[in-house]
């Protein structure tokens, strides 16, 4: 019962996190382009500036640090966009945002091979929204907790990966 109970509130905390990463998303998201009109034809596309070559090492740079320590890989091409650390109880643990560009199916079909390889015990749901697929991956043991919650935003994939483990008792608080 207990470790239904910590499964609840890891599925809670995570789609809580989720829930804050969509809100973000929708508000930040680009305006659609302006089409014109019959009579009033659309300005043409501004130029972009070309990235330069240091921003791709920057990122990948970044990327390392917050995957630091982190148990599980990254899916490829995802970016790590945040880091956070978590504390309930005798576990301790990591939460990952990501995004990249991937169907969330296959997204959650890695980490649950992830989790498989592991020896976790694998628990999955998929939800529909008016927003497309939302899909969660659990993974537990004795001392393991693990998720990701997995989901299509505009052209993104956003995920927010969880792994916490109990503390041992030579750990301190």
């Amino acid at each position: 019962m207990r470790r239904w109970i910590r499964t609840i509130e890891i599925i809670g905390v995570v789609l809580l996190i989720l829930s804050g990463c969509s809100n973000q998303a929708s508000e930040s998201a680009p305006a659609p382009p302006d089409r014109g009109t019959a009579l009033q034809p659309a300005a043409p596309p501004a130029p972009e500036a070309a990235p330069s070559e240091a921003e791709p090492a920057q990122d990948a740079l970044a990327n390392r640090e917050l995957a630091q320590d982190f148990p599980l890989p990254i899916y490829a091409q995802f970016q790590v966009k945040r880091r956070m650390q978590t504390t309930a109880g005798d576990f301790r643990g990591v939460q990952l945002e990501i995004v990249g560009d991937a169907t969330p199916q296959a997204v959650a079909a890695f980490y649950e091979t992830e989790f498989t390889k592991r020896g976790l015990k694998v628990s999955k749901m998929t939800q529909h929204s008016q927003e497309g697929e939302e899909h969660l991956v659990l993974g537990q043991s004795e001392t393991i907790t693990a998720g990701v919650a997995v989901t299509k935003q505009g052209n993104q994939t956003r995920a927010v990966l969880s792994w916490s483990e109990k503390a041992r008792k030579n750990d301190e608080p």
